[in-house]
């Protein structure tokens, strides 16, 4: 009924329907559910929508106050029009540049509608009756030369409204203004008795301290109590802002950095820090080393080929290690590195000991053997790996020196690649164990893309003749890993016919239980 009016008029219309509906004596049956079933209708509303409801009448107008999630995006002040100036600009290089001035009109047309109305907002809760409540709030805005109305809501909503999850989103704004910015009003948090109690934080395009350190002693009070951070497409142009903000956060627990652009050196000594999780993302560092992080428990790196180094982290229970060549490209089927040349070495420098690690992920997507296993790190207490996404013209065999490495393997699940990559024969880059070698541990061995071939048949034979304790092998020709959380997973067939007739079963069976094992061969 409303839908071809703006968003104003509709709310017009709405208001002069209810006004007309109550001067006919009409029962208003909505208004008089009770507070309890409103506020439910009020949580599956957007928060633009939810504070519309006030103009309804005075009892709809207390009731978006206890709102437990608050949204402040630009992106809904936005006219479709935008959106295909946005479109226009993408195909239309020629008139890019007139198109930019008029893309960047609508968004400071935006910013300041997005600007009244924080201040109306923030307004309409003066004074103790209107004390409002929040568990989470997302800000999302332009970079502006205007950031006072935004800079106050964020300490209004944390220190008096006690929200305790926020996450700011700084979307990217056209050339013609690249010179405004945006920064995490920590500033704001110093005069205030009470900082609140933030516990989650998420930035994305917003550094959360400012450049350059003035010298301020202590902690910010906004970050005392932080325990989860997450800061993706930040662009530093040194290290030590991450090094500020672990000295800032002392309560944190939970760190991930996605898109950080930072092509340079990134140490992290914190022996004080409490963080447990670890999380690298896509972010262009060419060497990270870890030096003291004894609480560390969970470590992911993905993305482009870097340099890792350790110190001592005497807790990692959980490593995840997936690179690929193209930070842009990614794992993607046309990824072309997969038909280079590859070259054998590491991107590991092991200076330590990990006495407690339980679960190692292992991602290869490009054609260099980034991962060599090295010997004089043993991994006693390793119980679960996961090898996944390794090109087809590998020799799967190298993965059998990571069992003297690792005597306490129960499980070992290898993924090979289904996308084509050049077939080239290579030589056994790393050797196999002695002859004499025997695993008494491992327990099940899945493999998806497995090809009935000399290399992989000797594989198989290898780990039922070695592995004194193997009760299951199973073989699927097609499947996938199925991600469940950074270092987690499982092995799954994809839902289709069993690619092998009995013919051929028998024939695999037999290559690979020519010695006498009690091992259960699954072929799928």
């Amino acid at each position: 009924m409303y839908s071809t009016l703006s968003a104003y008029d509709q709310w017009l219309a709405r208001r002069e329907d209810h006004r007309r509906l109550c001067a006919a004596g009409g029962e208003d049956r909505l208004s008089a559910l009770p507070d309890d079933v409103l506020r439910l209708i009020l949580r599956r509303l957007d928060t633009r929508s939810a504070l519309a409801t006030a103009a309804l009448s005075k009892h709809w107008a207390r009731l978006p106050r206890d709102l437990p999630v608050l949204e402040f995006k630009v992106g809904d002040v936005l006219p479709e029009r935008y959106h295909g100036y946005l479109r226009r600009r993408r195909l239309d290089a020629v008139d890019r540049g007139k198109l930019d001035i008029v893309i960047g009109r609508y968004e400071r047309q935006a910013m300041r509608s997005l600007g009244n109305a924080v201040r109306s907002f923030l307004g309409a809760g003066d004074g103790d009756y209107a004390r409002r409540s929040a568990q989470a709030m997302t800000l999302e805005l332009f970079p502006t030369h205007n950031s006072s109305p935004f800079n106050r809501l964020i300490a209004t909503a944390v220190g008096d409204w006690g929200v305790q999850d926020l996450e700011v989103v700084v979307l990217n704004s056209t050339p013609c203004r690249r010179d405004a910015s945006y920064t995490f009003p920590h500033r704001c948090f110093d005069d205030s008795k009470s900082p609140g109690g933030l516990k989650r934080l998420k930035l994305s395009n917003c550094a959360p301290l400012p450049a350059r350190n003035d010298g301020g002693g202590g902690p910010p009070p906004a970050f005392s109590s932080l325990t989860v951070l997450v800061l993706q497409g930040i662009m530093p142009k040194s290290t030590s802002l991450y090094q500020r903000v672990l000295q800032g956060c002392p309560m944190l627990e939970v760190l991930h950095l996605k898109s950080c652009l930072f092509r340079g050196k990134i140490s992290i000594d914190a022996p004080a820090s409490r963080i447990k999780e670890l999380m690298l993302d896509a972010c262009t560092f060419r060497v990270v080393t870890l030096w003291n992080l004894p609480m560390l428990e969970r470590l992911a790196c993905r993305g482009a080929h870097l340099t890792l180094r350790f110190g001592s982290l005497p807790l990692l229970t959980s490593l995840n290690l997936s690179f690929y060549d193209d930070p842009n490209a990614g794992p993607d089927p046309r990824h072309a590195a997969y038909y280079s040349q590859r070259d054998e070495y590491s991107f590991l420098d092991f200076s330590s000991r990990f006495p407690v690690l339980e679960s190692l992920v292992v991602g290869f997507t490009g054609p260099e053997m980034w991962v060599v296993p090295d010997l004089a790190v043993p991994l006693g207490n390793l119980r679960r790996l996961l090898v996944a996404d390794m090109p087809r013209s590998w020799d799967a065999s190298w993965t059998c020196r990571i069992l003297e490495a690792a005597p306490s393997l129960e499980t070992l699940h290898v993924h090979v690649a289904s996308r084509d990559c050049e077939e080239t024969a290579f030589g056994p880059a790393i050797p196999e164990p002695p002859s004499g070698f025997t695993h008494q541990a491992l327990r099940e061995v899945v493999i998806v893309g497995f090809k009935a071939n000399s290399v992989h048949i000797h594989f198989v034979r290898f780990l039922v003749s070695a592995c004194t304790a193997l009760e299951k092998v199973a073989m699927l020709k097609h499947g996938r890993v199925v991600d469940k959380g950074l270092w987690d997973w499982e092995m799954a067939a994809t839902q289709e016919d069993c690619p092998w007739n009995n013919e051929e079963k028998d024939v695999i069976s037999r290559q690979i239980l020519a010695v006498s094992s009690t091992t259960r061969i699954v072929l799928g």
